[in-house]
């Protein structure tokens, strides 16, 4: 969980990295390292509200509650079966 300037709770099924300003423009990142270029999830917080101005291919769903809560649920499966993908390449040599 983590907590924006304008008192914003962001919760996520995985582990982000945030990024914000102080006007309340948040960048939101998949902490996976050597996972490639990402899109980020762009949001822009004030006291009574959130506009998503940029949403990830990697993002499932984006819930905003009326208790200062956004809840960032991924696709974790996609990281899972890169990884699992990954692990599997076995190198024949001659």
């Amino acid at each position: 969980m983590k907590k924006t300037v304008h008192g914003w709770e962001i919760i996520s099924n995985l582990d982000v990295r945030v990024y914000q300003d102080e006007a309340g423009g948040v960048a939101i990142l998949v902490d996976r390292d050597n996972f490639g270029d990402q899109v980020p999830v762009l949001l822009n917080f004030d006291g009574d509200g959130v506009d998503i101005k940029a949403l990830s291919y990697l993002t499932k769903s984006v819930r905003v509650s009326l208790d200062k809560n956004v809840r960032i649920e991924w696709h974790e499966d996609y990281f899972e079966e890169k990884t699992q993908a990954m692990e599997n390449i076995e190198v024949e040599r001659d």
